[in-house]
């Protein structure tokens, strides 16, 4: 996985075009580097000699050359010269990762940023932050690298430099369209365009609406967004090579969106202005960035010769270009050339050669997706990965129907109790109203007793109707207890069986209590490869809305946590999931908000490591080892709409030991009232759990509900309560 290299500084621009390409452009620099050159061997103090090697670090184009002169600079560097050794290492940081030493580029990174903390250089600490984000981007460390951008975007907007903020909107648009996360990145391109237009940087601008054009899934916006990058830059008269290379991307933008939405369409107009712009591009982009950009816009013309039924053509257009795939081109755009002349093929009748490259299509989208898997399926055949995959498919669609079929009989049973509640109003607004009735006839009886005889016996018809009404409302309400009690018994059968998580946690046990008859408040476990995952879940409300919101959270977790990839990365679990319930939950109905969500823990234990994963929403996690209770970190916010909601939700890693008790739980025993109307609170729950630590797990089980009986006495029950323990 290659990020589209954004420039780690402003004076790096347009040094090289398209390195990883092979196009090369002589640095532009010289003249000023022989100048500093000749000034640092004539003889001048070492510290003149540091700053001259260090401005050379700084706006030399080769690598190699930052890194000769970053260290020479270093070597002569006054200790106190902060600044100064924090630039050198910032240029050494930019070298290393041109070179793709993104491991080494990090340690540099890091000693920039403690030198330029020691002055106070806030804006090169932001500069710095936004590195170590492509570093780790570029490692595939995906915890580090959305807080280091988040770190920057709070130095630049507290200084409100405008231009910076959206350089960082662009970087982090980049990275989560590399990412796949193409929402995301619309987003920040989108705010970059923004304050493009509010600053009138028209290049800037043009530029952000050719990504945006990229990222969109809406095919007539990207049509959009892509027209007005072109309007801009024939706007704009320039011969700057970086300002061409830009117009001509865009206009390759602008024929493959037209391609697109001609295939969607089948309307031979959006071909044709796909062919004008293909035309117009020809082939500028080969001289101008190398071998990638000009494969992009071959392929897109042999899309346009396909559409418009000349499939030959198409396929020698495609031929010519093989030569550009003995270079460094990246595996995704490998991939694509693949499945463009597997369609080529198909369309001329060679059904042979298309399932040729239909199959390098696949090898080289697997090493995009994932070098790690790659290594593990490499010795096995394209064929029998495409059946495994697709019994997964069946596998993965079954499962959603299943849970489809679940959903909708919990959705009509929500109907048959709403209308069983309507019933049961109704009755007693009847009951209401008789009561009033039979006390008008009451006074009327103590006024008029010459009456009485006469309205005895309209009084007895009244008692038999409110008695049979009576008999109405307690028949509906055995029936509302009875339909709950059949929602328990849904909500339990997708809960797992304590037996079942003695399979996977032999040393455990499970406190699982619902205030109600049925539970807000779930717990979820699974191995999936090396990892074995235990999930403690305390959803908004309790009893029935509660419940409900547990099985669409038990749905949503059966989706997203699936593999043992998924298990690697938790936070990225409850990234999924807090999307999930903001699409599927929050809206607003009637001037109402509907914010939802659910607290939870996830841990995923590798035995063999001895390391366990985390991310936290919300709740805390405790581990008492040898006396002692320690309390796992977490994101102090709910997976759901949230006003202080972070990007993302972060994974924890720690070591674990022979013996160490991990206890996860909701806030329900701790929200417990006692006799005095005080609650249970937090931390003598951790000291009741200190107390039974040593314990064999179901005396543990015992003497907790023993505890929180006797604090709460005769008070009753406030909210669900679950609490999960395992020993390693």
């Amino acid at each position: 996985m290659t990020l589209i290299l954004l420039v780690l500084s402003p004076l790096y621009a347009f040094a090289q075009l398209d390195a990883d390409d092979g196009a090369y452009v002589d640095d532009p620099n010289q003249i000023e580097i022989d100048s500093l050159l000749n000034v640092a061997n004539s003889g001048v103090h070492d510290s003149i000699k540091a700053k001259c090697y260090c401005r050379i670090g700084y706006i030399a184009d080769k690598a190699d050359t930052v890194l000769k002169y970053s260290r020479l600079s270093l070597d002569l560097c006054d200790k106190s010269a902060y600044a100064l050794i924090g630039q050198n290492y910032s240029n050494e940081g930019w070298a290393l990762y041109m070179k793709e030493e993104s491991g080494n580029a990090i340690a540099a990174y890091q000693e920039s940023l403690r030198n330029f903390k020691m002055v106070d250089d806030k804006f090169h600490v932001a500069i710095v932050y936004v590195a170590l984000a492509k570093c780790y981007h570029e490692l595939n460390i995906r915890d580090s690298i959305f807080p280091y951008f988040n770190n920057a975007l709070e130095i630049f907007t507290e200084s409100r430099d405008t231009a910076y903020i959206t350089y960082v909107y662009r970087a982090i648009g980049a990275v989560n369209a590399d990412l796949g996360f193409k929402y995301n990145a619309a987003i920040y391109y989108h705010k970059a365009v923004l304050l493009d237009s509010a600053s009138n940087n028209l290049l800037d601008m043009a530029g952000d609406l050719v990504s945006l054009a990229n990222v969109e899934q809406d095919y007539m916006q990207s049509l959009r967004c892509a027209k007005s990058a072109v309007r801009l830059f024939d706007s704009i008269p320039s011969d700057d090579a970086y300002f061409i290379l830009s117009k001509y991307d865009a206009y390759r933008q602008l024929a493959q969106t037209y391609i697109t939405i001609a295939e969607e369409s089948s309307q031979k107009v959006y071909a044709d202005s796909c062919y004008m712009y293909v035309k117009k591009v020809g082939n500028t982009l080969l001289a101008l960035s190398g071998y990638s950009n000009h494969l992009l816009v071959r392929m897109t013309y042999a899309r346009y010769l396909s559409f418009v039924g000349k499939d030959k053509e198409a396929v020698d257009v495609l031929l010519d270009c093989e030569q550009y795939l003995s270079h460094s081109i990246r595996n995704d755009l490998v991939a694509k050339y693949h499945e463009v002349l597997s369609d080529a093929y198909e369309k001329s009748g060679d059904y042979k050669k298309s399932k040729e490259h239909y199959k390098k299509m696949y090898e080289y989208r697997t090493k995009y997706a994932n070098d790690s898997t790659l290594n593990i399926i490499a010795n096995f055949k394209t064929e029998q990965v495409l059946r495994v995959q697709e019994a997964e498919k069946k596998q993965l669609y079954a499962d959603k129907r299943r849970m489809r079929t679940l959903v909708i009989s919990l959705i009509g049973g929500l109907v048959l109790v709403s209308l069983l509640i309507f019933y049961i109003v109704r009755a007693l607004d009847i009951k209401h109203k008789a009561n009033v009735q039979l006390s008008e006839k009451n006074n009327l009886l103590n006024s008029q007793k010459a009456e009485i005889a006469s309205q005895r016996d309209k009084i007895s018809m009244q008692k038999d109707i409110i008695t049979e009404q009576w008999h109405e409302v307690e028949t509906v309400n055995n029936k509302l207890i009875s339909s709950i009690h059949y929602a328990q018994r849904i909500q339990k059968a997708v809960i797992p069986l304590e037996s079942d998580v003695k399979e996977i946690f032999p040393e455990s046990f499970i406190f699982y209590r619902p205030r109600d008859i049925v539970s807000g408040d779930f717990y979820y476990c699974g191995r999936f490869g090396r990892y074995s995952v235990m999930i403690v879940a305390d959803c908004t409300g309790h009893g029935i809305p509660g419940a409900f919101l547990s099985m669409l959270g038990i749905s949503a977790l059966k989706e997203y946590l699936a593999s043992e990839a998924d298990a690697q990365m938790p936070g990225v679990v409850l990234d999924k999931m807090r999307d999930f319930i903001k699409t599927t939950l929050v809206s607003s109905r009637a001037g109402k908000s509907v914010d939802d969500g659910m607290d939870m823990t996830i841990c995923s234990y590798d035995f063999n490591k001895m390391e366990l994963r985390y991310a936290i929403a919300n709740q805390t996690a405790i581990i008492i080892r040898n006396g002692e209770a320690i309390k796992l970190k977490g994101d102090q916010m709910p997976v759901g709409k949230f006003i202080r909601e972070k990007e993302h939700f972060q994974t924890f890693t720690t070591q674990i030991q022979k013996g160490d008790m991990i206890y996860a739980f909701s806030d329900g025993i701790q929200d417990q009232v006692g006799k005095e109307q005080r609650k249970f609170l937090q931390r003598n729950m951790i000291q009741m759990l200190m107390n039974v630590v040593d314990k064999p797990m179901e005396e543990q089980n015992h003497f907790i509900e023993q505890s929180i009986l006797a604090w709460r006495g005769e008070t009753p029950q406030v909210d669900d309560m679950t609490l999960v323990g395992i020993r390693v």
